[in-house]
């Protein structure tokens, strides 16, 4: 792996460099010394159940043949597989799926990270059920989003006739829980318990990530020997250290805006990225805010408030994109240009990342293993599904507005002009709708959030609900109220019943995003919540009209 990196970016790096060497980083992050963060026992605590992702990768190793020997037993017997599973449960399974795709005979891959009924009704039709490996991974094994998902898939197994539903179901957890027991008394076809102190943005090289990319045919022996490699590499010389000092080191001087830039071919990465960097470092009335798939434009003029990671395989030449940088580099930006050989240098990235998010909390004095807003959505959700199950069903409302917002005069026709005059006192806007994720809906919101960024420069991010909640979520309650917020909510085509619940997956999906709604809204931000019209995609192009 090459790492390039510009004038204003050395001087960054040089000042953050200085400080993680005077606190002997890399010796102590080692011997997993918690008081690199925190000093308080609460945090030790956490930290301390958190540092296992700096062994795993001899876990994993010691696991490969076991892990390849199943692969290779499930691909003559299945032809697709459905992972169940959120955040770091999901994310890397996502990054392998789209990089490396299903190597020839293995099964081809979906990642169900949602409770949209449209996108599980789409997989639904996508799959042979009976010749599908359903891979239910979470780390707590109570994560209402694969376990809804679960009951569903279960019960359309029995409806299609098969007499033990396990047979087409893994595990992947830790030792104990409630997912744990589930795949013993039901006779799952085999789990795997991970490690318990790996955090789950810090798992990809975990059975989290190494199980599902084997199901793909990626030789997880020769990826985690590439990683095990770059660990070594890492701890020896300062390329880890560099991306830590520059995250790190450039949010204390107010550039807390990173910019990841990418090929499409590996693009999805910027996903993984994104929860690793905003769970961590979002806390504490602070935190870095990834921008992903963000478009690149001649002559833009970016607020200082941006530093830009360029990454991308070194064979790659992109004239335009190198003369935007150019245009970048320029304009006094820091940027950094890390290049992969290959695909199996994901491993290398992954290693990257990693240790740069914890040298940047360091830098930025927090703990970049707890996540303390995560679960304020999710408490108000089950509050408002208890609602769902004991009164009639109510259509929800089209149009809400924070506390914050509430004495603003804001409606349907103005929304537009209301949205830019709210930018002026916001640093960034984030569009989280909890709708269909097809190549669709994604155009029509990308066209959407580049209308606005060209208009006012503000970064404009956007992450499909419920997925944010388990990545971008705890940045948005916990940095310095940075952001403006629009959560959209959906009807959908076809609705889907959970078995064993007294609501749907619309029902669910509803209270998501009107539970996130209400704790953005105590926690003191600007959100408007919009309820679109049916057909969903219809209601999204008129919203979108309206900028």
């Amino acid at each position: 792996m090459k790492i390039e990196i510009n004038e204003p970016a050395k001087k960054i790096i040089n000042s953050g460099l200085e400080s993680l060497k005077n606190q002997d980083f890399i010796s102590r992050l080692q011997k997993k010394d918690a008081t690199l963060w925190k000093n308080d026992e609460e945090h030790k605590k956490i930290i301390n159940n958190s540092l296992g992702w700096l062994s795993v990768i001899d876990f994993s190793l010691e696991n490969a043949d076991e892990i390849t020997s199943f692969a290779n037993e499930a691909k003559q017997k299945f032809e697709y597989c459905v992972l169940l599973g959120m955040g770091g449960s999901s994310l890397a399974p996502e990054v392998f799926n789209n990089i490396f795709g299903n190597a020839e005979g293995f099964p081809k891959m979906f990642v169900l990270d949602t409770t949209n009924a449209d996108w599980i009704n789409f997989v639904r039709k996508e799959i042979d059920i009976k010749k599908t490996l359903f891979i239910f991974a979470s780390k707590s094994g109570g994560t209402v989003e694969p376990n809804s998902s679960f009951k569903y898939f279960w019960a359309e197994l029995k409806r299609e006739g098969v007499e033990n539903p396990g047979d087409n179901f893994i595990a992947i957890t830790d030792e104990g829980t409630g997912l744990y027991k589930l795949s013993e008394d039901q006779k799952f076809l085999k789990r795997f318990v991970n490690p318990s102190d790996i955090g789950g943005r810090f798992s990809a090289l975990s059975y989290f990530g190494m199980v599902p990319a084997s199901l793909l045919g990626v030789d997880v022996k020769k990826f985690l020997g590439v990683a095990k490699n770059s660990y070594q590499e890492f701890l020896a010389e300062d390329k880890a250290l560099s991306l830590a000092s520059l995250l790190g080191q450039a949010n204390l001087e107010g550039r807390d805006k990173l910019t990841l830039i990418m090929p499409k071919q590996i693009e999805s990465f910027g996903l993984w990225v994104e929860q690793l960097v905003a769970e961590s470092t979002g806390k504490e009335g602070k935190g870095i805010l990834p921008i992903c798939g963000e478009g690149l434009y001649r002559d833009f003029k970016y607020i200082d408030d941006r530093v830009f990671v360029y990454i991308k395989q070194c064979e790659d030449f992109d004239k335009r994109i190198s003369s935007i940088l150019e245009e970048i580099t320029n304009a006094g930006h820091p940027l950094m240009t890390v290049c992969m050989e290959n695909n199996y240098e994901l491993a290398t990235q992954y290693i990257l990342w990693q240790i740069a998010t914890a040298g940047a909390g360091i830098l930025m004095e927090i703990d970049p293993f707890d996540q303390p807003n995560v679960e304020s959505a999710k408490i108000l959700t089950k509050e408002l599904l208890k609602e769902l199950s004991s009164d009639e069903k109510q259509e929800p409302e089209k149009l809400i507005l924070s506390e914050n917002l509430k004495d603003k005069d804001i409606n349907f026709q103005n929304l537009a002009s209301n949205v830019y005059k709210l930018l002026k006192d916001h640093e960034y806007l984030a569009i989280l709708p909890y709708t269909n994720s097809s190549e669709g809906y994604t155009k029509v919101i990308n066209c959407w959030k580049d209308e606005i960024f060209t208009r006012t420069s503000r970064p404009v991010v956007f992450g499909y609900g419920p997925r944010y909640l388990h990545s971008t979520g705890q940045l948005y309650k916990g940095d310095g109220n940075k952001g403006l917020f629009i959560i959209l909510s959906a009807p959908v085509e076809n609705e889907i019943r959970i078995p064993g619940e007294e609501y749907s997956f619309e029902d669910l999906c509803n209270a998501q995003a009107l539970g996130d709604f209400k704790a953005l809204s105590n926690g003191g931000r600007s959100v408007i919540k919009i309820h679109l019209e049916k057909p969903a995609i219809e209601g999204l192009k008129k919203i979108n009209n309206l900028f």
